[in-house]
């Protein structure tokens, strides 16, 4: 039986960062036939697709030598161009800071709702925000916003309802304008870099799968098409689809969590009952190559409930490699929970979205497809998720098992996150 010392299980960024720093005496099991999780591209009739917009967000300094390093002169710039659609209109992101556009009696009712929330936290200085999320938005931008915006946004993003969610995840994935920013929005079309993501970088051809072949790289020891299905704690040993076993004295997962504890033995009854608790919303990611209509928006949110998805962009905005010329590359995100609705009747309503905000005429502006169904996209934060997720965890680092990245840790987090995540993983092996 084959010894390794540390064993990486799942081949994305998390896991390639880590073991293309350290090098020897590890190994990267992948599942898939190629490296990189949902940072994959694939081509098909001139269109390059990625699983959604993965964009390079970076904010640290060592992420971005990281960047440089790896891909150099083969990343471009980008500064966001990104708006919300709704009652017609376009405005800019984010919402809560750019009324400018919208109708008028929607407009008064969202800043009136913003001066009076503001008011109200004025006079209470040091009060706690609200731990539920649909508290939070009353509390903090008011009643016009969360219900323009906010609530059925992200009643459509997590498939739950906004009373469900903590306020956990927010950190600098929401927007918190001031009053004055919120009337310069509501007055002008006002451009900012309000939000973690005003700027990004995107490989110039290729798509974002471009980032996982540097990382792969760098990698000494990689095996694909290898899944695995059970781990044994008390022997130190795992066993892959076809039945080898190998020995490990460490393991590293980006497993989604639940999934983790699921092939895990011997566990407390304890730890699988937190596990059951877990929950995630997955997306049907519809992608595709149209006749060009003109438009040089990056992603495009659609909180209101009479649209299917919640959000769609223009890959091809992104880098011009991504569509043929006179062509562009769209992406569209429905996220759905439990049993995934029917992939024709999503791409009826889908085709029919774009339709009404014009971003096609009919079918015949189509020229290729390609689909991508996202089982773990979203891990939902009801106030279930947080206990259960630190019980696990602090369970299995115990016993030597590190879950890493987004669904190994169970989180909503960025690509950055996941490259950091996965530098501090390999100082933590090296130190230890």
């Amino acid at each position: 039986m084959e010894y390794v010392e540390t064993l990486f299980i799942g081949g994305g960024l998390s896991c390639l960062t880590a073991a293309g720093s350290l090098g020897k005496d590890c190994l990267v099991l992948e599942k898939e036939a190629r490296p990189g999780g949902l940072c994959r591209s694939d081509t098909t009739k001139g269109f390059t697709f990625d699983r959604t917009g993965h964009l390079l967000h970076l904010r640290h300094e060592k992420t971005r030598a990281l960047a440089k390093e790896l891909l150099g002169p083969k990343l471009a710039p980008r500064s966001r161009n990104t708006w919300i659609y709704s009652h017609g209109a376009y405005t800019r992101y984010p919402y809560q800071s750019n009324f400018h556009g919208l109708p008028t009696p929607v407009l008064a009712e969202c800043l009136e709702g913003f001066i009076k929330a503001h008011c109200r936290a004025q006079a209470r200085p040091g009060k706690k925000d609200p731990l539920r999320f649909d508290r939070w938005v009353l509390d903090r931008f008011g009643p016009g916003v969360a219900k323009h915006f906010m609530f059925p946004y992200n009643q459509k993003l997590w498939t739950v309802s906004p009373a469900t969610l903590t306020t956990e995840w927010l950190g600098r994935f929401v927007p918190r304008p001031d009053l004055s920013s919120v009337l310069r929005g509501a007055l002008e079309d006002q451009t900012n870099e309000e939000g973690y993501n005003a700027h990004f970088l995107y490989p110039k051809k290729g798509g974002i799968e471009v980032l996982v072949h540097a990382l792969a790289r760098r990698v000494k020891h990689m095996r694909c098409d290898a899944e695995v299905v059970s781990i044994d704690l008390k022997k130190r040993q795992l066993s892959l689809r076809g039945g080898e076993t190998l020995a490990f004295g460490r393991l590293v997962s980006s497993l989604p969590l639940k999934e983790l504890v699921r092939i895990t033995r011997p566990l407390p009854d304890g730890l699988r009952k937190a596990a059951a608790k877990l929950r995630a919303a997955s997306v049907y990611n519809l992608n595709l190559g149209i006749r060009d209509p003109g438009s040089d928006r990056h992603w495009i949110y659609l909180p209101e409930l009479k649209f299917s998805i919640y959000r769609f962009g223009f890959s091809s905005n992104f880098s011009k490699h991504m569509a043929p010329e006179g062509a562009a590359g769209v992406y569209t995100e429905w996220a759905y929970r439990g049993r995934r609705p029917d992939p024709a009747s999503m791409r009826r309503k889908i085709l029919a979205d774009l339709k009404t905000i014009g971003i096609i005429r009919s079918a015949k502006d189509i020229l290729a497809e390609k689909a991508f169904d996202l089982r773990v996209a979203y891990t939902i934060y009801d106030r279930a998720r947080g206990p259960a997720v630190r019980l696990i965890r602090r369970h299995m680092e115990t016993r030597g098992i590190h879950p890493v990245g987004r669904y190994g840790r169970w989180e909503y987090s960025s690509m950055e996150d996941a490259l950091l995540q996965g530098m501090e993983v390999a100082d933590m092996i090296r130190d230890n």
